[in-house]
């Protein structure tokens, strides 16, 4: 399975957290967070090797566009989960390099 091996691992007290991996993706075109926002939600679920859970969401114009991104991209070269875990490490949230092969 692919997962993000963080570029500085978190020191969390008394473990240090170096990978995680994609549990849950979650697309939803009609979320609204606010009445006024652009419909859009894209919920990533992962767990580090200790199975503790991080989240992460994107909404709006950014998570419509992120849904086309995915919608439209092609999967036979890179992995969806590849894809998700490079997304969140070029947008900063953990910052890292993607190791591993696609499950079959």
């Amino acid at each position: 399975m692919e997962e993000l091996v963080l570029t500085t691992p978190e020191v969390i007290p008394e473990k240090v957290t170096a990978k995680y991996k994609v549990t849950t993706l979650t697309l939803n075109w009609e979320y609204l967070q606010f009445p006024e926002t652009v419909p859009g939600l894209v919920a990533i679920s992962l767990r580090n090797e200790h199975e503790e859970p991080f989240y992460y969401q994107y909404t709006g114009q950014v998570a419509k566009d992120y849904i086309k991104f995915l919608n439209t991209g092609n999967f036979t070269v890179k992995s969806v989960h590849k894809r998700i875990l490079e997304k969140l490490s070029s947008d900063g949230i953990l910052p890292g390099t993607v190791t591993g092969t696609p499950d079959p």
